[in-house]
């Protein structure tokens, strides 16, 4: 069965996890109520971003998405490097794109809020990487 909604998510995440991923996806929701909450593929998704890559693909994804994994809760921030929140986060928190975490407390509130300044400030637009490296260059951000 598909988790269609945040309760499912936190059914089907582990009892030792549940407490800690319902802590964080309460954190994310207060410091970016305008973000639209839901929720696909197991994962909690906060707004929602376009993307064109240098090779013409497209599509769309959240601005964030929490993710309850075997060892960790992993948080997804859209399109941008995490390791700028590297020196205040837990050691070896920052993956590709990703912050592991294990509890809610590992992610500093301060941290929180930029992450939710950027995942709100590309809510709803275009990351545009044609014409560009997008391995190398940051995308344009554009009106939809």
């Amino acid at each position: 069965m598909a988790d269609t909604t945040r309760e499912d998510v936190l059914a089907a995440t582990p009892e030792s996890q549940r407490a800690e991923l319902d802590a964080l996806d309460s954190a994310i929701r207060a410091a970016a109520p305008g973000l639209e909450a839901s929720v696909d593929r197991g994962f909690l998704g906060y707004g929602r971003y376009w993307y064109r890559y240098a090779t013409g693909r497209e599509g769309d994804w959240f601005t964030l998405s929490l993710v309850p994994r075997a060892s960790n809760l992993t948080l997804y921030v859209g399109a941008t490097g995490v390791e700028q929140w590297g020196d205040r986060l837990p050691r070896g928190a920052c993956g590709k794109g990703c912050i592991r975490l294990k509890k809610a407390g590992d992610l500093p509130p301060d941290v929180l809020a930029e992450i939710a300044a950027w995942a709100t400030s590309i809510d709803g637009r275009l990351l545009d990487w044609k014409g560009l490296d997008q391995h190398v260059d940051p995308p344009v951000i554009r009106d939809r």
